[in-house]
């Protein structure tokens, strides 16, 4: 059963450990899916104000300039290995140049006559308004003439104002969004599309959004992002939730159930001690009883006067211990001390200590003095068995957890509360201070009693606790190993009964 015991043990704690290695990795796979879908929405913002710098930009008017353009082709080539393609751009001030531009032709035609027929006439030194950008792309399909419409919309916003990093920056922190940079570079090919580059750091992530704002120029916005870890945790924050409270719960359960282990195993671990404690304390008094028959049957020793008392004494006493016993077993077996019938009335509480006193049976190689404190006499109201049985056992108590000589004192008082303070106080072997909390359980014996052979069936305090409560009292303890201890008990005396 040991075996099978720790076995259980060392396989819940493997299993504790193992589901937190796996609930560790699925929230780490977890935060990085929602670290992409973070970044994924913050590049779509980023792109999007970028878009819309270029379309106010190029929104913005501009009247002395008029825009044509004129796609060719310079070689042709298979159709597996792509064209040369060069693009011509116009930009004619009209402040220089009258045009009017019918309304059934198309703009970009029209200047591309328009200019072909001045150029023929124009001197090398002279400087008409008209400016001609020529692009080159090399090796590109077919398809990729339908992007050259979005590069002239950027060329044409870049060239009328200019980009300005500044801009970017003011719309993305409408956005909510703080850039930890943003730099312009050239690159050095033609970039068609916008890239995001990812977090190299999982715990420190930065993304990079490149975006081309001026395709023809070879020019693109860079901008890195900062992402807040708190950010990502909060979009995971029901599932990080829920995930935390089943894993507590699990985990709860499953501690829960080595605890619940341990403590039926410290209480079977109690039940023995106390059945063999019992066996041990019950063979007392049934060798003592069987002393006295067999001395009543020899005709000659029952005739010794001071043998019989002797041995009637002895056979008293141990009569008595047996009923306490026995009394103790009876009353702790209720479920609550609120179950235990009192039969209260009004004594003398200092007749019944001196009554207690002259109860204790003091051992023969032990010096006891007993003394009462308190001067006056009280009359309290209570259970008087009861009450007797608590000052009795705290008494035993004294005498029996003490060295050679033992001094105890016991001390009452009505305080101001109602409240009737009981302190039985001595100067014995005192209490470890890690059997402090345990001391009122029941069966529970300190390793100093057991190490000094004291006997017990650890019932005493917690009948006393159980005493005390049942008045609707309660007990504390003071004490230090090797100097004494000190119980204080209070009993309510204001509950309006007589």
């Amino acid at each position: 059963m040991e075996r099978r015991i720790k076995f259980i043990h060392c396989l819940t704690i493997c299993v504790i450990i193992a589901y937190c290695i796996v609930q560790g990795y699925w929230l780490y796979n977890r935060y990085l899916l929602s670290l992409e879908e973070y970044e994924s929405e913050v590049y779509t913002t980023v792109s999007a104000c970028v878009d819309e710098d270029i379309a106010e930009r190029k929104a913005l008017p501009l009247p002395k300039k008029v825009y044509g353009n004129h796609l060719r082709r310079i070689d042709n080539q298979k159709e597996n290995k792509g064209s040369t393609w060069a693009y011509d751009v116009y930009v004619l001030d009209t402040l220089k140049h009258s045009v009017s531009i019918p309304k059934d032709m198309d703009a970009s035609t029209y200047l591309l006559d328009y200019i072909t027929n001045h150029q023929r006439n124009k001197s090398p030194e002279s400087d008409d308004g008209i400016e001609i950008f020529e692009f080159t792309c090399d090796n590109m399909d077919d398809s990729i003439t339908t992007h050259f419409v979005d590069a002239l919309d950027r060329f044409i916003a870049d060239h009328k104002h200019p980009f300005q990093t500044d801009r970017i920056d003011s719309m993305l922190r409408s956005k909510g969004i703080t850039a930890q940079s943003i730099t312009t570079m050239e690159t050095d090919t033609m970039v068609w599309k916008s890239s995001m580059h990812p977090h190299t750091s999982v715990w420190r992530p930065v993304m990079t959004v490149s975006f081309p704002y001026n395709i023809f120029e070879r020019q693109q916005v860079v901008v890195k992002v900062a992402i807040e870890t708190s950010s990502v945790i909060r979009r995971m924050a029901n599932t990080l939730l829920i995930a935390l409270l089943l894993s507590f719960v699990l985990i709860f359960c499953l501690a829960y159930q080595i605890l619940t282990i341990r403590k039926q195993r410290h209480i079977e671990a109690i039940r023995q001690e106390f059945l063999h404690t019992m066996i041990h304390e019950l063979k007392r008094p049934i060798s003592t009883l069987k002393m006295c028959v067999s001395f009543m049957g020899n005709e000659r020793m029952i005739q010794d006067r001071e043998s019989k008392q002797k041995i009637l004494s002895c056979s008293h006493n141990e009569l008595d211990n047996l009923t306490s016993y026995f009394s103790k077993l009876r009353d702790i077996t209720f479920g609550d001390s609120t179950e235990i019938p009192l039969v209260k009335s009004r004594f003398s509480l200092r007749s019944l200590i001196e009554e207690c006193i002259g109860k204790q049976n003091i051992p023969s190689d032990k010096e006891v003095k007993m003394e009462i404190v308190a001067k006056d006499d009280l009359e309290i109201r209570a259970d008087r068995m009861h009450l007797s049985n608590i000052v009795c056992n705290l008494l035993e108590n004294a005498i029996k957890y003490s060295e050679k000589t033992v001094t105890v004192r016991i001390d009452y008082m009505m305080r101001e509360d109602g409240q009737l303070q009981i302190t039985v106080a001595d100067d014995g072997i005192g209490i470890a201070k890690a059997d402090l909390r345990y001391v009122f359980d029941k069966f529970y014996r300190g390793d100093t009693a057991k190490d000094k052979a004291i006997p017990g069936i650890g019932l005493g305090l917690s009948y006393v606790k159980l005493l005390v409560e049942a008045h609707g009292g309660r007990i504390s303890l003071d004490s230090v190993e090797g100097e004494g201890s000190t119980f204080t008990i209070l009993i309510p005396q204001t509950d309006g009964k007589d």
